[in-house]
């Protein structure tokens, strides 16, 4: 996906890049956190460096244990991170590529040419099996979205509805993860409380679409009812940032005043 420059409903100038280093999304100006980031301290926090380090202590221990020279200890663990670290990659990298490629079918107004990868291809495959089965109609797809309430952004997959539905949208968004989780029904409930606050759109049902990495497993929905908790549950995320965020600079104000002290 590429940069998106818009401006919403309420005159915030938004300014989107999929490729930022440090922040995606700029709004008049200003950076802006997104409801992934909040949504995933809380619900993911990022222990995976300790969990790296605590496998590799682990590995050197056992092998020292079996008198293994330290040569052949670390070459064998810096292998492991090799090999580890390309299956993150992998990961991340086509989750992302199969959200373009879906992208670019919406926008292109037709079918682009599959991806020649495996398993992107039968991933791709599997999805517009899906997306026809279903007959949907876009109303919008990858908006940027900022949202002054909660000063967050977001980039919702799609806005879709049906004629069967009266006129009634749903929000979808494209998962590559094993299963569901409920950090994901936070995530597009809050995205119906932007879509809402900041367009003229109105947002009636809420689904997460699971497209497994596992070519022999299907493309399966997840409706989700709109429901408060879900609201609440983000606000309680953002309550808690708000206190960390207050805690950590009443810390830094006590060592700088003990530091003085202690001279």
């Amino acid at each position: 996906m590429t940069k998106q420059f818009i401006e919403n409903k309420l005159g915030n100038k938004i300014n989107y890049d999929p490729n930022g280093k440090r922040y995606r999304y700029y709004v008049d100006n200003e950076p802006k956190s997104s409801v992934t980031t909040v949504i995933n301290k809380r619900t993911r926090p990022d222990l995976q460096n300790w969990y790296k380090k605590n496998r590799d202590d682990s590995i050197k221990e056992l092998m020292l244990e079996d008198n293994q020279p330290l040569d052949k200890i670390n070459a064998f663990i810096n292998e492991v991170k090799q090999r580890a670290d390309k299956k993150e990659s992998f990961g991340r990298d086509i989750g992302s590529q199969l959200h373009d490629w879906i992208d670019i079918y919406f926008k292109s107004k037709k079918e682009p040419v599959l991806p020649e990868s495996e398993p992107l291809r039968t991933m791709a495959q599997n999805w517009l099996k899906f997306w026809k089965s279903q007959k949907f109609k876009v109303v919008a797809s990858e908006l940027p979205l900022y949202s002054s309430k909660f000063d967050c952004c977001g980039t919702n997959d799609v806005i879709v509805t049906k004629d069967s539905w009266n006129g009634q949208n749903a929000v979808l968004d494209w998962k590559t993860s094993k299963d569901y989780s409920f950090d994901q029904a936070i995530q597009v409930e809050m995205y119906r409380q932007f879509i809402e606050e900041t367009t003229d759109f109105k947002i009636q049902k809420l689904a997460v679409v699971n497209i497994p990495k596992e070519p022999q497993k299907k493309v399966s929905m997840y409706v989700i009812k709109i429901d408060e908790k879900y609201f609440k549950g983000f606000k309680a995320m953002k309550y808690i940032d708000k206190l960390e965020s207050e805690f950590n600079a009443d810390l830094k104000q006590w060592k700088k005043e003990n530091k003085k002290n202690a001279k």
